[in-house]
């Protein structure tokens, strides 16, 4: 398929590869189906950070009274 090579890809949009599992991300070309891996690097606000510690700090004290 000669067309593989002199078209401008349109890519989906990331979804998780069900084949790779394990947390591995691809976008798919809605043309000629080429696929390629996306590479994430997720990082949490501080807001959802802090969140985090006060869960924690809670958990700490549940599993102390107990």
């Amino acid at each position: 398929m000669w067309f593989k090579f002199f078209h401008k890809h349109s890519w989906s949009t990331p979804h998780p590869d069900e084949k790779r599992g394990g947390g591995t991300y691809i976008m798919r070309c809605y043309e000629c189906g080429a696929i390629r891996e996306v590479q994430t690097e997720l990082a949490a606000s501080l807001e959802v950070e802090k969140r985090i510690e006060q869960a924690k700090e809670t958990l700490q004290k549940v599993i102390k009274a107990s």
